[in-house]
């Protein structure tokens, strides 16, 4: 079982420390180092590339929805007001307080058959009705909620806006147990501390940036390989119907790490 003294240790020897740490609460200077910087590097790490180890999906729970829709049947205003999404969204849904980043919505499935009814009991009698659409847009942003729904006056509360109902979310977990983390992330936390720890107990900016650099390469790896473990969808129009002005472009399918999506810079270095 690996832990978080294993991941701060052998960060300590990867900028050549002679001393190890037998806990992060330990009064050492490298222990206080590694206790500030251990975590939110991980954080940040995640956040960075479509780690396979930290996707997780939940069904996320409803604050509001518009007038009209099944979970608000009421008639609506004639202009906008707190208490029902904002234009254009038509559902208010609370974001996960595990999630780091949210990656697409898809909706539910349809259950039964495809046939209406299964010939047999058994799980071989037909087959489900599952979504093959492309993900659902969806914006994140705050409202202020109190008791549960949003009011003037409420507190600062992060939420997901979407067109769909009953929406699953998938998204990076704040995943905290090393044991579940794939090895390339455990390098790249590895590398990333550090680099940060490099700076703060020796201030060799050249051997900080020299382990951010790997760090780095390890999340360019992951970006492309957690993206390839998995249903790859590479639609392409032709070209010889792109250049009569027509390009079918699929947001970003059930690949989105393959197709549009910007996952951002890296981990910044030392002027």
């Amino acid at each position: 079982m690996t832990s978080t003294t294993d991941i701060a240790n052998r960060a300590l020897s990867a900028i050549g420390t002679r001393s190890t740490i037998a806990s992060l609460t330990e009064n050492s200077n490298e222990a206080r180092q590694c206790n500030i910087l251990l975590q939110p590097i991980r954080q940040e790490l995640l956040r960075l590339a479509p780690w396979n180890c930290a996707t997780n999906y939940n069904n996320l729970s409803v604050i509001c929805a518009a007038p009209g829709t099944p979970e608000n049947p009421s008639v609506g205003t004639t202009t906008w007001d707190k208490g029902i999404p904002p234009p254009p969204w038509s559902y208010e849904y609370a974001y996960p307080s595990d999630c780091l980043r949210p990656l697409w919505i898809v909706p539910q499935f349809a259950t039964g058959f495809s046939s209406g009814v299964p010939i047999t009991t058994a799980v071989t009698g037909g087959a489900p009705q599952f979504w093959n659409g492309p993900p659902v847009g969806y914006k994140v942003a705050i409202d202020q909620v109190s008791n549960g729904v949003p009011a003037v006056g409420g507190a600062d509360t992060r939420v997901i806006l979407t067109n769909q109902e009953q929406a699953i979310l998938a998204y990076i977990k704040d995943v905290t147990n090393p044991d579940v983390m794939d090895q390339q992330f455990i390098q790249a936390w590895v590398a990333a501390l550090a680099g940060r720890l490099a700076f703060a107990l020796t201030g060799k900016t050249d051997l900080a940036n020299l382990k951010i650099k790997e760090a780095n390469e390890y999340v360019q790896i992951a970006r492309a390989g957690d993206g390839n473990e998995g249903l790859t969808v590479n639609n392409i129009t032709p070209d010889w119907i792109r250049i009569r002005g027509i390009d079918f472009v699929d947001g970003n399918g059930w690949s989105p790490y393959n197709t549009n999506y910007d996952w951002g810079g890296f981990l910044s270095a030392y002027g």
